[in-house]
């Protein structure tokens, strides 16, 4: 267990902006500032396969267009400089079928949340998956 590390690079993927806007909003509001957005999945793939891109989180929409949640956690645990990069899927209570978990869970992903959710529930998931000490708390912004 640590503190969190609120300059933790964190890509946010949802090709849905409304949904996008939201998670960062939250991230902000938890303190953290080294946010990148992916409008699109393919966006993020390109992201998640350029290695000079320092990354510590992935929250990404299950369902897109193209490219799903899934092929990025597949390309994620296939990049040896990636591997042990965090996952949490995000996904819509109709997409948590047992097959779609089961494939998630061959590729190690780290947590799913589901829509809607709050930013409670964001905060316990990264923490989770981060190892950090509860207690950690958000950082003071402003």
């Amino acid at each position: 267990m640590g503190k969190p590390l609120f300059d933790l690079p964190i890509l946010v993927v949802d090709d849905d902006a409304m949904v996008r806007g939201v998670v960062v909003e939250y991230l902000k509001d938890l303190g953290f500032s080294n946010i990148l957005e992916a409008k699109n999945s393919q966006h993020g793939l390109k992201l998640i396969q350029n290695s000079k891109f320092p990354l510590g989180l992935v929250l990404s929409d299950w369902e897109m267009p193209g490219v799903s949640g899934l092929v990025l956690l597949k390309a994620l645990r296939k990049n040896p400089g990636r591997k042990g990069t965090r996952f949490i899927m995000i996904t819509s209570q109709r997409s948590m079928e047992r097959f779609k978990i089961t494939q998630a869970a061959q590729w190690a992903v780290n947590a799913y949340i589901i829509k809607p959710f709050t930013c409670d529930v964001l905060k316990e998931k990264i923490w989770q998956v981060m190892g950090w000490d509860e207690g950690g708390g958000t950082q003071a912004t402003g």
